[in-house]
Parts: structure tokens; C-alpha cells; sequence
């Protein structure tokens, strides 16, 4: 019974549900007495748990007017967001209940995971390997800075980091691991980038990496190619760009080593983090203009970071190859892209797109004063998550802060719950046009 009902409730409203849920939660634990050190207005808190939830890092007031309690539930909420309630549900409800055949069809369509038989067992992978590589990172980062700080706030910071930076949230507890700890800032990179490889591309270098043990041949999937390969042309192709354009500028003191490593430390965390060592400000107009594009693109399907997704941009590019050549089907790799896939590729970049495009309207109405190149850089860093920002985060009115909240929500979720959306008003188109085709007429396009 129970199966039945997971297998026919929407995935797109458990999506919406379960981060409105956290959301509210974490906003009434936020408004008790022993989480803040002041008087916090409720809308800003509502700011706060929202941006922490949708692993964002934007917010309106300072973090040093929360007590260790309330950062205690930022670290749960951004734990929450990253991982996704989802997953957590899944995962639990998978330790008791036999979800059955039909359940286990849909979570895997919800995943976006195509031998959903795995599925259990990827759960529990993602479970271990995030508990594992937080564990990691923060140990690593403790090591590092535990001569700087009593024992218990090193442990702290320390923990909070290594889950943020897993998360992809870019929320830092002390500015001051970022003064050149060099180790920090190694470690904080590959927890970046960790997390926003995806959890079925990390399963599946594992299991590869335990066919060279049993010297069998193992064959990477579509998807982990296309994330694995694209993801280090985006970060290489960056991360060059990036020393290129500021070589003259933020990097003209430092000394090329540095300035590589920086480049590259960006390349990694600007894709969704948001981890900066140098003022945004400071940075040249098509340093930021690429950085709203990086972050665009942002990470891995079914990983903590955001974006319209590696897999999706790739799909994108290949479409309007395909067309250029004059080829009838969309192929990357030797393979065929679904046509199904392929429009819902369409269909999530031009939404996104869209979205953007109306909220930053919005806010250039809304929030007199401030440049069209502060609104927009605001309106994309809170839609992709990046949680960069301008100025103009604590200067936000209230319809604003409302506008950016709801950006926030929608850009944590949207690309999946269009997803989930689109694929089942296609299988429902399927039902209801069994048997019924149309006559095909061509239109002017130029």
C-alpha cells in the first residue's frame, strides 16, 4: 500500500514539499531565543534557513548574530539541502520498507538513475561516501588549523567547512582559513568538487576502480563520460580564462605558481560553491560575465551543486551541432541522445533562461539604485546557487528579498522537478494519443 502510494505521488510537489519543509523547520528553529544573539526581523531568518537549505550562502545580515546553536542548525539545513531530503527520505524508508517494483521504478526516474535495480545499493553508497569524504576533509582541516584555535571551535569550523564546501554551500564560519592556508584551500577544492561530480559518477569510478582489482573490463556510461570529460574542459578552459584576463589585474602580484593555483581553485569552486579568496569587486567585467556562465552551467546531475547541469549544456551544444551539420539525430560519443531527452534539454535551458530573464525585471523595479549588472549577477548567483554577490544582498527591500527567496527554491529544484514534470506529461501524452498521429506542416523559421 505504502509502496503504491510513493510510486503515484508526484515527485515534482515530494521536491517542492520537502524544501518548503526544511525551509520552515529550520526557519522556527532559527526564531528561538537561544539561536540568534539579537533581535532578527522573521523575514530575514526566513532569508537565512532558505539560503542555507538550497545551499546558497547569500544572505542579508551577518552569521555572527546567531549563536553556536543556530549555526549548529545552518550546518543541519545545509547538510539537508545538499544531500537533498529526498535521498535522506529514500534512503531511510528503504531501511524498513520494501517499496516494492513500481516504487523502486519511479525513485530511479526521480534519480535520474537508468538500472534502477542499483538503486538501494547507490543510496547507500551516497550515504557512506558523503559521511566518508566530510569525515576527511574535516580532519584534514582541523590538522591545519588547530594551532590557531581552542580544540573545540577548531572542531567546529573545521566540520562546518568540510560539509559546506561538500555541500557546495560557499558559507564560510572564519574568513580566516582563506589568508594562503594553502591546505585549506587544497582540501576545500576537492570537497568542491567532490560533491558536484554526482554520486553516480563517483559509484561508477569505484566500481572501475575495483575491476582493475579483478582485472576485468569495465565501461563507463554515457552520462559519467559526458560529466567526466566535460567537467575538466569547463574547469580547464576556465581556469585559463580566468589567469588570462585578471594576469594583469588581481594577479599582477602575485607570482605565477599562485596565480595558476588561484585560477584553478575559482575554476573549481565558481561552478556552485561560491569560494572566493579575492573581492568579486576587484575582478574585471568579463571575468564576472564568465563567472555568470560558469555558474549557468554549474555541476553534475545528482550531485549538492546546481545549475542547468553539465549533462544538460552538453546535450544543448550537440543539438545545435547536429543542426548546424544538417544531422537528423543529436550524438555524442557514438550514441544517440532520445529525442525525448533532447527537448527536455531545450525545454530546461530556455525556462532557466526565462526565469532569470523575469526576475531580474523584477528586481530592477523593485531595487531602485543599483546597476543592471548587480541585479543580474544577484538574480543568477541565487538561481544557480553560486551565493556571490555585488553589494546588494543586504540592501535588498522586502519584495526583494521575497523575489530572491523564491529564486532560490526555484533554482535549487527546478531542473529536476522540470524534469520529473516533462517526462510524465510525456507518458501521459503517450496514453492519450495512442493510436492518433498528426499531419505535419512546415513553418517559416527565417
Amino acid at each position: 500500500m505504502i509502496g503504491k502510494r510513493i510510486a503515484h505521488f508526484s515527485p515534482g510537489r515530494a521536491l517542492l514539499s520537502s524544501f518548503c519543509i526544511t525551509i520552515l523547520f529550520g526557519t522556527a528553529a532559527l526564531c528561538l531565543p537561544w539561536a540568534r544573539n539579537v533581535s532578527i526581523p522573521f523575514l530575514d531568518i526566513l532569508f537565512t534557513a532558505t539560503s542555507a537549505t538550497c545551499v546558497t550562502g547569500l544572505f542579508t545580515i551577518s552569521l555572527d548574530q546567531f549563536s553556536t546553536f543556530g549555526h549548529i542548525i545552518l550546518l543541519i539545513l545545509i547538510q539537508i539541502g545538499g544531500l537533498g531530503l529526498i535521498t535522506l527520505s529514500i534512503f531511510l524508508i528503504s531501511l524498513f520498507i520494501n517499496l516494492g517494483m513500481s516504487s523502486q521504478i519511479m525513485l530511479g526516474q526521480v534519480l535520474e538513475i537508468e538500472s534502477w535495480k542499483y538503486l538501494k545499493r547507490i543510496l547507500f553508497f551516497t550515504i557512506g561516501l558523503t559521511l566518508m569524504v566530510e569525515f576527511i576533509g574535516a580532519a584534514i582541516i582541523y590538522w591545519s588549523i588547530h594551532e590557531s584555535f581552542d580544540t573545540p571551535y577548531a572542531l567546529f569550523i573545521a566540520l562546518f567547512q568540510s560539509i559546506s564546501a561538500f555541500c557546495n554551500a560557499g558559507i564560510v564560519h572564519n574568513l580566516s582559513l582563506f589568508n594562503n592556508n594553502y591546505p585549506v584551500l587544497i582540501v576545500t577544492a576537492f570537497l568542491v568538487f567532490t560533491g558536484g561530480l554526482g554520486f553516480v559518477v563517483w559509484y561508477e569510478i569505484v566500481s572501475w576502480i575495483g575491476s582493475l582489482f579483478r582485472r576485468k573490463r569495465y565501461q563507463f556510461s554515457l552520462h559519467s563520460k559526458i560529466i567526466l570529460i566535460g567537467s575538466t574542459l569547463i574547469i580547464g578552459c576556465f581556469a585559463m580564462l580566468f589567469w588570462i584576463l585578471e594576469h594583469d589585474n588581481i594577479f599582477a602580484a602575485y607570482t605565477p605558481y599562485k596565480a595558476l593555483f588561484i585560477s584553478l581553485f575559482h575554476a573549481i569552486s565558481l561552478r556552485s560553491s561560491g569560494f572566493m579568496t579575492i573581492p568579486l569587486h576587484e575582478l574585471q567585467l568579463p571575468t564576472i560575465f564568465i563567472i555568470m556562465i560558469l555558474c549557468i552551467i554549474g555541476s553534475a546531475p545528482g550531485s549538492t551543486g546546481s545549475g542547468i547541469k553539465v549533462t544538460t549544456f552538453f546535450i544543448y551544444i550537440a543539438t545545435i551541432k547536429a543542426v548546424v551539420v544538417g544531422n537528423s539525430a543529436v550524438i555524442i560519443k557514438g550514441r544517440t541522445i532520445p529525442h525525448e531527452q533532447v527537448l527536455k534539454c531545450i525545454a530546461i535551458v530556455s525556462l532557466s533562461l526565462l526565469w532569470i530573464a523575469l526576475a531580474t525585471i523584477c528586481l530592477l523595479i523593485t531595487e531602485v539604485g543599483w546597476g543592471f549588472l548587480q541585479i543580474i549577477f544577484e538574480v543568477i548567483s541565487s538561481f544557480t546557487t553560486l551565493g556571490l554577490s555585488l553589494g546588494i544582498t543586504s540592501s535588498l527591500s522586502t519584495v526583494g528579498k521575497i523575489i530572491i527567496i523564491i529564486n532560490m527554491i526555484i533554482g535549487r529544484i527546478g531542473s529536476l522537478t522540470l524534469i520529473v514534470a516533462l517526462r510524465q506529461a510525456t507518458i501521459q501524452g503517450r496514453h492519450e494519443n495512442v493510436g492518433i498521429s498528426y499531419p505535419e506542416e512546415r513553418v517559416m523559421l527565417s
